[in-house]
């Protein structure tokens, strides 16, 4: 599987994008220790979901973790199923692509 440039791409652009990620979130977020709007409600004009630094780096945590999971899920059944293989890579980058999306929601809010 490691000779493979389809998967291998994939996964490093979702690896990528995780970096790129927690770049935005560490330049983009205040300094301050006080908490962060992490989901804004605009028809009720309110903070539905309020965190600090630890629930938006524990959500990277998570999102590096579905990414690992998904390498060795991937790899191990490269040799008996390439396509779904190739499926899973795919919707690891997806999944990465939203985690950024939502990082730079969280930083655009605070």
């Amino acid at each position: 599987m490691l000779r493979n440039k389809i998967i291998l791409v994939l996964f490093g652009l979702s690896i990528a994008l995780l970096f790129v990620s927690a770049l935005v979130g560490s330049i983009g977020l205040p300094g301050s220790q006080g908490p962060l709007i992490i989901r804004f409600d605009k028809f009720a004009h309110e903070a539905n979901l309020i965190g600090d630094f630890r629930t938006v780096f524990g959500f990277g945590a998570t999102v590096s973790f579905i990414v690992l999971v998904n390498f060795l899920l991937a790899w191990e059944i490269y040799y008996r199923e390439r396509f779904l293989s190739y499926i899973i890579a795919t919707a690891t980058l997806i999944i990465s692509f939203l985690f950024l999306v939502a990082v730079a929601g969280i930083v655009a809010v605070n």
